[in-house]
C-alpha cells in the first residue's frame, strides 16, 4: 500500500526500518530500546532536513504521515519485546506482555500495515495479533462502525462550513490587526473547531477500519484500554476464547470528545486528545524518564510532529500549562462531599485559560511557521505564555521532590 501512494519514496521509511531491525538483532537487550529510540528519533530529524543538502524530494504529505507512524511502531514494538523479555520469568505477570515474538518479515508487516498507516490512530503488534482471533469473524462490528458513522453526520458539515467560512490565512494576514482583541479571540475559536472537526472525521473512518478489521476489539468485561488492550487479565483468559461474548473498541478509541470539549483542565483535555499516541508518549517515555518528566514528553511529542517551530512553541506552553494547572488546583481544592471544585471556579477557569489556552495553542500548531505563530500571538499579547510563566516558576521552587519506582 505504502509503495503504491508514495512509490520510490518509500525508500525513506524503509531505511530506519533496516537500521531498527539492525539494532534489535544485534544491540544489547538490554539497551535496545534506548539505542532503538534515539535512532529513530536521529534518523526522523535527518529525513526532514535531507533536502537541503542532498539531492533528494522532500519528506512531505503522504511520506511524512507514513513516517511518523512507523517511527511509533518501530520504537513501541522495540518496548513491547524489551518488555516481554524483561518478565519472561513472571508466573503472575501483572500487565499482558507481548504473547508472539515477531520474525524480521512479520515486523516488516507489522511496520507497513495498511491499517492506520496514513491517518493513525497506533496501535501495538499485540493488537494485531489479537485481531486474528478467529472468534472475531463472527463478531459483527455494525453498532460500533454505526456510532462512528453518527458523527460524520454532524462533524462533516461543521468542517466544511466553518472551514469554508473561517480559513485560517486570516490569522496570517494583516487583516487580523483590524479586528478588536475579543474578535481575534473568537476567530482562534473558530479555526480550532475548524480543526477538531476536521480530526473528527478523519479518525471516525480511521477507527472504523480498525474495528472492521478486529483491531482493538476485545471482551468488554476485560475492562481493555488505549493501545494497553485487556487489563482485566484473569477475566479475558476466561472471555477471549469463548463465543457470544460482548465486545468493544475501547482499545483503539483514539478520541473521548466529551472530555476534549468538556474537561475542566489542561491535562484531562490533553489526554482526551489524539489517545494512541498519548498513550505511547505516556508508555515509552512520561514512565520512563525520571526529571522533567513533562517537558521532556512534550519535547519528544514536538519533534515527532516536525519541526515547525509553532509545534515547539506550542508544546512548551503546554508544558507550563500543566504546571500553571497544578498550583492553580491546589489553590482551589476539591470540595471532599461533592468530588468537585466550586462551581464558580470551574465556569470560570473553563471559559478562560483552559478552552481560551486551548485555542491559541491550536493557532500555533496549525500556523506552523514561527513567524505567522508570532504574527498572530503578538496580536493577542502571548497572553497564555506570560500568564503561565511565573506559575511555571513558583511550581518548580515550590516542587516536592518525588520518590523514586521503587519507594
Amino acid at each position: 500500500m505504502a509503495l503504491f501512494i508514495i512509490g520510490a519514496k518509500v525508500m525513506y521509511s524503509l531505511g530506519i526500518c533496516t537500521l531498527a531491525i539492525l539494532i534489535q538483532q544485534f544491540a544489547n537487550r538490554k539497551n535496545t530500546p534506548l539505542y532503538v529510540f534515539l535512532t529513530t528519533f536521529t534518523y526522523l530529524m535527518f529525513v526532514r532536513f535531507a533536502h537541503y543538502i542532498l539531492p533528494v524530494n522532500e519528506v512531505a504529505s503522504h511520506t511524512n504521515v507514513i513516517q511518523l507512524i512507523i517511527t511509533l511502531r518501530i520504537i513501541g514494538i522495540t518496548f513491547e519485546e524489551n518488555d516481554a523479555w524483561l518478565h519472561k520469568n513472571e508466573e503472575k505477570p501483572e500487565k499482558r506482555y507481548l504473547t508472539e515474538i515477531p520474525t524480521i518479515l512479520e515486523k516488516f508487516a507489522y511496520f507497513y500495515h495498511f491499517c492506520g498507516l496514513f491517518t493513525g490512530p497506533y496501535y501495538t503488534y499485540q493488537m494485531l495479533i489479537d485481531s486474528q482471533n478467529p472468534l472475531l469473524k463472527s463478531w459483527d462490528p455494525t453498532s460500533e462502525v454505526l456510532s462512528r458513522f453518527q458523527r460524520l453526520l454532524w462533524s462533516v458539515p461543521v468542517f466544511v462550513i466553518t472551514n469554508h467560512y473561517f480559513p485560517l490565512d486570516t490569522l496570517r494576514s494583516d487583516a487580523i490587526w483590524e479586528m478588536s482583541f475579543f474578535t481575534r479571540l473568537v476567530y482562534a475559536a473558530l479555526i480550532f473547531v475548524v480543526f477538531k472537526t476536521r480530526v473528527y472525521s478523519a479518525w471516525a473512518i480511521a477507527e472504523s477500519i480498525c474495528v472492521i478489521l478486529g483491531i482493538g476489539v476485545y471482551p468488554a468485561a476485560s475492562k481493555p484500554k488505549i493501545i494497553v488492550g485487556p487489563t482485566d487479565l484473569k477475566v479475558f483468559a476466561n472471555l477471549q476464547n469463548l463465543e457470544n461474548t460482548k465486545m468493544n473498541s475501547d482499545a483503539i478509541v483514539n478520541l473521548d470528545i466529551p472530555k476534549v470539549e468538556f474537561s475542566d483542565g489542561f491535562r484531562d483535555g490533553m489526554k482526551a486528545w489524539n489517545r494512541s499516541v498519548q498513550t505511547w508518549l505516556a508508555l515509552y517515555v512520561h514512565s520512563r524518564v525520571k526529571v522533567m518528566r513533562v517537558e521532556t514528553t512534550m519535547l519528544v511529542s514536538a519533534v515527532w510532529h516536525g519541526t515547525y517551530a509553532g509545534y515547539f512553541m506550542s508544546f512548551g506552553v503546554v508544558a507550563m500549562c500543566a504546571i500553571l494547572e497544578d498550583v492553580i488546583f491546589k489553590l482551589v481544592p476539591v470540595d471532599p462531599e461533592t468530588g468537585k471544585r466550586p462551581q464558580w471556579f470551574r465556569l470560570l477557569y473553563t471559559h478562560t485559560i483552559r478552552c481560551r489556552g486551548f485555542e491559541m495553542l491550536a493557532t500555533g500548531f496549525l500556523l506552523k511557521n514561527g513567524a505567522d505563530v508570532h504574527h498572530f500571538w503578538s496580536s493577542i499579547y502571548y497572553w497564555l505564555p506570560l500568564l503561565c510563566i511565573p506559575f511555571y516558576i513558583y511550581g518548580l521552587k515550590t516542587a516536592s521532590p518525588k520518590k523514586s519506582r521503587k519507594e
